[in-house]
């Protein structure tokens, strides 16, 4: 299950030494990690002219540049950031660059200073950190807020522990399930991050019995429509000749 981080701040804060020092540490201790950066004032990643905007100019909605080293693939819409998981699945950590309108995403704030550091602070950040950690004055003016200050360069691998006991996955974002008995995912992130509770009371995220996926995405399940989809297959798969008792099912079906 990948664990996601939100890296927010202004411009020239910090947040891509942030993000490349903990990529860094994490790799190193053997974690498989990856990255999103949130281009909010960019319209295209493209280069108009190029052959891949042509492609992409004639209608097609996937285009793939590929090199010796790396693969660029350009999808022509927007996705949101739960569609984009899609790409990062058997990665351990991701981190955004940006982000900030997530509400349910545990983050770092990177910051030049004590007033941008209160800004993008919220209830979920873990840590600060960035530009930030070279004054003393702002330093000591954040430690109010309540979270550890780090220095990157210095002290990545204290902030890679920290990564490690609280980043959570990506959560489903309903505004109230009612399985884990808090108001929202919002408040269930706010619970685990201060050790009120653990990441296994959001029933939607458990390894469960039964997986759906739709289109590549893993959608969550209540316990009732789980036990349903369960029961219901059980109950067709052993009506079947020369079947007997399945250990496990897995069906497949294409809507068009």
């Amino acid at each position: 299950m990948v664990r996601v981080v939100a890296v927010v701040g202004g411009k020239h804060s910090g947040k891509t030494t942030v993000i490349q020092r903990l990529v860094y540490e994490l790799e190193r201790r053997g974690y498989k990690v990856g990255s999103v950066k949130e281009m909010l004032n960019a319209n295209w990643i493209d280069v108009s002219g190029k052959e891949t905007w042509r492609y992409g100019e004639a209608g097609a909605e996937v285009v793939a540049g590929v090199a010796r080293n790396e693969v660029a693939l350009f999808i022509k819409k927007r996705l949101d950031l739960r569609d984009l998981m899609a790409f990062f699945a058997g990665l351990d950590y991701l981190f955004l660059e940006g982000f900030e309108e997530e509400r349910n995403i545990i983050r770092i704030v990177a910051a030049k200073d004590f007033v941008e550091a209160q800004i993008f602070h919220n209830d979920l950040t873990i840590a600060i950190s960035g530009l930030i950690a070279e004054s003393k004055e702002d330093i000591e003016k954040a430690s109010n807020l309540g979270v550890p200050i780090f220095n990157c360069i210095t002290e990545a691998d204290k902030l890679a522990d920290l990564i490690e006991q609280k980043a959570l996955p990506l959560f489903p974002n309903l505004g109230r399930c009612g399985e884990c008995g808090y108001n929202s995912c919002h408040d269930l992130a706010r619970a685990i991050i201060t050790g009120a509770t653990s990441l296994r009371e959001c029933p939607l995220l458990r390894k469960e019995d039964v997986v759906l996926e739709v289109d590549g995405r893993i959608v969550p399940l209540k316990s009732f429509p789980s036990l349903f989809i369960k029961r219901t297959l059980i109950g067709m798969i052993s009506s079947l000749n020369g079947i007997g008792q399945a250990k496990e099912i897995k069906v497949i079906v294409k809507a068009t």
